[in-house]
């Protein structure tokens, strides 16, 4: 099934002027402190395509998305989560948030900051690849960034992409196909992908 590109214009109504919660301003302060841990703690040993997030951007853009209406729920999945930045962001919000990292200690991270910001949202660590996916290319040499060693998430968690209404992810540039063509193949219709690429903003497309 393709994928609809459901990107909001420039000028759409308030989601670039919506003002953040004190909440929200707090969680995104504590979030970036994490980061800069981490980065702190690893700078002997770079982290492949370990990207920030804008987070007050994307916290408009799921608040945009929900608003809109635009998925079939409010079930939201973090490819790659970090911190957990985003689907925490997403749960202050109204989404049932769930973050997949394959980094223990990005695990740890997020779970501590939900219990401090006592917002409910599970983390798992693991792929968030699925283990029979078929969709990757021969030649992984391209895609360094990319986790295919190690076990999905989705058995621990108990479920499927497709159990998803949301999903987010932030693509290494020139490899964003890659993750459209996963989500194409295990997402269900009607969900959408949310995916950030630095300074083109925001893309949200839908399978339809």
């Amino acid at each position: 099934m393709p994928l609809e590109d459901v990107t909001p214009q420039p000028t759409e109504e308030r989601i670039g002027s919506l003002v953040l919660p004190e909440s929200t301003k707090r969680l995104i302060a504590d979030c970036e402190e994490r980061y800069a841990e981490f980065n702190e703690r690893s700078r002997d040993e770079p982290v492949v395509a370990f990207v920030q997030s804008d987070l007050s951007t994307i916290y408009r853009g799921l608040a945009w998305t929900l608003q809109k209406g635009l998925t079939t729920g409010n079930a939201l999945l973090e490819w790659g989560s970090g911190v957990g930045a985003v689907a925490l962001l997403g749960c202050q919000l109204g989404y049932a948030a769930t973050g997949i990292e394959v980094d223990a200690s990005l695990v740890e991270d997020a779970r501590d900051l939900a219990t401090i910001h006592e917002l409910d949202v599970e983390f798992a660590c693991g792929s968030f690849i699925p283990d029979d996916a078929d969709v990757l290319p021969q030649d992984m040499d391209e895609f360094a960034w990319l986790d295919t060693d190690t076990l999905s998430a989705y058995d621990e968690l108990g479920v499927d992409i497709d159990d998803f209404d949301l999903v987010f992810a932030y693509p290494w540039p020139g490899e964003q196909e890659l993750l459209y063509e996963l989500f194409e193949t295990y997402a269900s219709r009607g969900a959408c992908l949310l995916t950030n690429h630095g300074v083109e903003g925001l893309r949200l497309h839908r399978k339809i």
